[in-house]
């Protein structure tokens, strides 16, 4: 079995056995039942709502001024609970829902009686393709990138008639039944409020205001086979516009994509489909060898570059808390865009394992956020430049949540979104005067956001308020629960690296007399950087000895500067990292954790060259979060999606770049080999795997110890020379073209299994 081939036997059960297709915009779950071919559809730009959905609960500019008033002078008082509460008034509305488009079923129209043997399942990642093997018989599926459908071919007895069925949470507003097809135009719901509104907030149906679905299915049959094409087209305008395109048109576009599809033919379309792969699809592998848990861990790999690249496509809502795939009207958190952690960390492998179309999603995702963020900025805080809190959707919603301040009251999602835009731009080759123009812009509108959030502090530093530490509580000296801080760990990483940043692109373009980086520059050494508690470890809030509410807490965002971070780290640093990954788990439960903060773990004991300890996270993200006593934990379902649980996506897009992390890392302005590697991955090699500034990493190593390695620059922004690090020694490599470089290892002495 190879890392690229997901084998199951039998048809699935439930949509967690089902595997998973999609083409960037179309997605589909794939039953593999032959005698009754079920696919759980979904479409990236099917959301409840509209950019208008939030209008009516909007806090107004007075309200939130004199809140966070109120709420400065009751902190600095010392009444942080009731600074709290004032807090709270910033937040008056919710984002909308990622929804499914309904279960499509291929059935014969005569009752099969006693089904065939048990099928053999097959996700083929290389290609984008589930077959079905059954009786010597073959049913491919497979969502064309070329051609905008879903394409099913089967085995079917001469004279069977087809029946589909169709069955969806939508409003079905028209349908139309005939011998070689179906078509039907479905309703989103106007309003959907997130689960914890759902006891005093309905879920809407108004006709105004929400999305419709255009799907649109056609068969025939050829030489035994029968083929079958769903197209899906909805309302959608755009990132950020209202969904009101006219929905006959959306009809017309679906029945021409359909019969358009149906005329060429399954051999053409398996032809056209394999012509147009996923961009980066094929570009980086990972093959580990030994024992099953270090293949598994190699199909972990390649699943998750080949779940970011099938949701991910320019111009369209980027992977969502679930990817591409969700089943359900009101799914876990709405099945949008966390920004605390989740979109984040979807898009931690994009760069170092090159999916550029995810890049590409994220990048134009932000540029809406930034223009909705901007009203948010000037409304809330009075404020410049642009902000975001915990939570959006693809109408741009930049609002805090009503709720909770721990994850709702957290103004700091658009510098962690910029930091990351960063991250990809650094793995792209490009010149560092080109990234400096193109970023500069961008950077300067963040912090001059966040310089508005700074205030002096009792000591004299400048520290951000409001400020929390997702999703995290502390207890007052009465036993209080609360969320409420100044000057996070957290804020001060993203203010700080987004400042240097700033700092330096102004410097690569001469802008240092820029009145916004003149300001951030004045600030700078005013913002304390990481900082050690009396306890030694790493301060999480704004004081020593508060006492945690939960002292394994999930979050480890004060810890955000080692990673994904990129400046340099010292030595004090470290060991107050390391005493503070310890505490966060405790003697009964060790590492255990939420499927994504195993993911963000192993990034972090990996950064600290500690291949051991992301051994002990690796172990657990691979387990079955579905244990024998009948409970959930964190882990992998039937078909390897990761478990928070519920199901999300985050954990399998950012295991991608965990592993990454222990077989290459660069931030240190080196490119250091297997700084991390755990004895799980004491053989195998890798290809196409990036560093900075853009150069392919191809290498084997055997028993800890490498074998081969060459190095290519992807442009031109990666010629010239670099240093290679193994262990203890280093070498110069120097690259003068984008041709492969074969580096001798005699010059290097091959660095002990870690």
């Amino acid at each position: 079995m190879t890392s690229s081939l997901l084998h199951r036997d039998g048809a699935a059960g439930r949509w967690l056995e089902a595997l998973p297709l999609g083409n960037g915009r179309l997605g589909a779950m794939v039953w593999g039942d032959p005698a009754r071919a079920r696919f759980s559809l979904n479409e990236s730009t099917l959301w409840s709502g509209s950019p208008a959905a939030a209008d009516p609960h909007r806090t107004g500019r007075r309200d939130a001024s004199e809140a966070l008033a109120r709420s400065r002078r009751l902190f600095e008082a010392g009444s942080v609970p009731e600074a709290q509460a004032e807090i709270e008034r910033l937040g008056a509305a919710w984002s909308q829902a990622y929804l499914p488009v309904g279960d499509l079923v291929l059935r014969p129209a005569a009752d099969a009686g006693e089904g065939p043997a048990v099928p053999e399942r097959v996700l083929d990642l290389h290609h984008g393709e589930h077959v079905v093997r059954v009786a010597g018989a073959e049913h491919l599926t497979f969502v064309s990138r070329a051609d905008e459908v879903l394409v099913h071919t089967a085995p079917w007895a001469e004279g069977e008639d087809a029946v589909l069925d169709f069955d969806s949470p939508l409003v079905e507003e028209r349908r139309l039944t005939a011998a070689d097809g179906l078509t039907l135009l479905l309703r989103a719901p106007s309003d959907v409020p997130a689960g914890q509104f759902r006891r005093t907030e309905p879920l809407a149906w108004e006709p105004t205001g929400a999305g419709r679905a255009a799907v649109v299915v056609r068969m025939r049959r050829e030489a035994g086979r029968l083929l079958l094409v769903c197209a899906i087209v909805t309302t959608w305008q755009g990132l950020g516009e209202i969904p009101d395109r006219d929905p006959d048109q959306a009809l017309a576009e679906a029945a021409a994509q359909a019969e358009a599809a149906l005329a060429r033919g399954a051999e053409e379309l398996h032809r056209r489909h394999r012509a147009h792969p996923l961009p980066g699809a094929h570009d980086v592998a990972l093959e580990l060898t030994g024992s099953a848990p270090a293949q598994l861990l190699s199909t972990a790999f390649a699943y998750g570059r080949y779940l970011l690249a099938s949701s991910s496509r320019p111009g369209l809502p980027p992977a969502t808390l679930q990817g591409l795939w969700n089943d359900r009207l009101e799914a876990p958190w709405s099945s949008n865009y966390t920004l605390n952690i989740n979109l984040e960390m979807n898009h931690w492998a994009a760069g170092v394992a090159h999916v550029p179309a995810a890049a590409a999603a994220l990048e134009d995702y932000v540029a809406l956020l930034r223009r909705t963020g901007r009203d948010t900025a000037r409304r809330l805080y009075g404020a410049d430049g642009w902000v975001a809190h915990h939570n959006s959707d693809p109408w741009g919603y930049t609002e805090p949540v009503r709720g909770e301040p721990s994850w709702s009251t957290w103004p700091m999602g658009g510098l962690w979104l910029e930091r990351e835009l960063d991250s990809l731009a650094a793995f792209s080759g490009e010149s560092a005067e080109a990234i400096a123009e193109r970023r500069f812009p961008a950077l300067r509108e963040v912090v001059a956001f966040a310089l508005c959030l700074l205030h002096e502090s009792a000591d004299g530093h400048l520290v951000t308020f409001p400020s929390t530490s997702p999703e995290n509580l502390w207890r007052t000296a009465d036993g209080t629960a609360v969320s409420l801080s100044e000057g996070t760990g957290m804020d001060r990483w993203l203010l700080r690296e987004n400042v240097q940043h700033l700092l330096e692109a102004a410097r690569r373009l001469g802008r240092q007399k820029d009145p916004v980086v003149k300001r951030a520059a004045a600030v700078l050494d005013l913002v304390p950087g990481p900082r050690i508690g009396a306890d030694s470890r790493v301060l999480e809030w704004h004081t020593d000895a508060l006492e945690e509410v939960e002292p394994d807490h999930r979050h480890v965002s004060h810890l955000g500067f080692l990673y994904p971070g990129d400046g340099p780290v010292g030595k004090d640093l470290e060991r107050a990292a390391i005493a503070s990954l310890e505490a966060r788990g405790d003697e009964a439960r060790g590492d255990e954790a939420t499927g994504w903060s195993l993911v963000w773990k192993a990034c972090l004991w990996a950064r600290l060259r500690r291949g051991d300890r992301a051994q002990a996270l690796l172990e657990l993200f691979l387990r079955p979060a579905e244990a024998e006593d009948g409970t959930e934990r964190s882990g992998l379902y039937p078909n390897l999606f990761s478990a928070h649980p519920p199901f999300q996506i985050d954990g399998n897009l950012g295991i991608v770049a965990a592993l990454a992390e222990c077989l290459l890392q660069s931030h240190r302005g080196e490119i250091e080999l297997l700084p991390a590697l755990p004895p799980l991955m004491a053989d195998g090699s890798v290809r196409g795997l990036r560093a900075r500034p853009g150069i392919e990493v191809d290498m084997s190593w055997s028993g800890g110890e490498l074998t081969a390695l060459s190095l290519r620059a992807v442009g031109p922004g990666a010629l010239g020379a670099h240093r290679v690090r193994l262990g203890e020694q280093t070498l110069a490599v120097t690259l003068i073209d984008q041709q492969p470089v074969a580096v001798d290892l005699t010059a290097l002495r091959v660095a002990a299994l870690r």
